[in-house]
């Protein structure tokens, strides 16, 4: 019984060192890249709605947003431009944006969280940032629009999209590696008994 479980317990250990390998060896994408509208490209909101009632956005036929900041692997995208994509904050877009580059795109998931007045539509969600020699990353997006929509629904809008470091995953698994030697030592106490 002792060899059984120090056998399990070294597959264990394996297993977890060659996830923990996997995950830093692959390359997840760093970074934030800023958008704002391009010049003559609007945004709307669907017919009828403002701000208040938003449930999605309206772009123009792309490019039709510049990248105006960007940091990581973001950097040699600065002043360059992309499209965005009509969506709905319930369903979210795959893709949301593309890079006119080709080197980024991103999707974001349904259930975008929105705050909203007379003057401010705010739009927060989650999705995955996709890179020419990176590994698929999870991402945050947040977009914020002011004006008044309710008079000819001319707005200005900016959005960032941040990927976070790839070490707050490696040191999450690192967290749950005590629990997994924790759990097989109580099953080891357990079985002596």
């Amino acid at each position: 019984m002792k060899t059984k479980l120090s056998t399990t317990l070294s597959v264990t250990c394996a297993l977890a060192a060659l996830a923990m390998a996997g995950q830093a060896n692959a390359a997840f994408i760093q970074g934030n890249i800023d958008f704002s509208s391009a010049f003559n490209k609007e945004v709307s909101l669907p017919a009828g709605q403002n701000f208040t009632t938003a449930t999605g956005l309206n772009f123009e036929a792309g490019p039709n947003a510049q990248v105006d900041g960007a940091g990581g692997d973001f950097t040699p995208e600065f002043g360059g431009s992309a499209t965005f994509f009509s969506f709905t904050f319930v369903g979210g877009a795959t893709p949301l944006w593309v890079l006119t580059s080709g080197n980024f795109t991103f999707d974001l998931n349904p259930g975008a969280v929105v705050s909203s007045g007379l003057h401010f539509l705010n739009i927060e969600g989650t999705g995955i940032a996709h890179g020419t020699g990176f590994d698929d990353t999870a991402g945050d997006f947040f977009m914020s629009l002011q004006g008044d929509s309710t008079k000819n629904l001319r707005f200005s809008w900016s959005a960032t999209t941040v990927v976070p470091e790839p070490s707050t995953y490696i040191a999450g698994m690192l967290l749950l590696l005590p629990f997994g030697a924790a759990a097989l030592n109580l099953i080891r106490k357990k079985q002596a008994a």
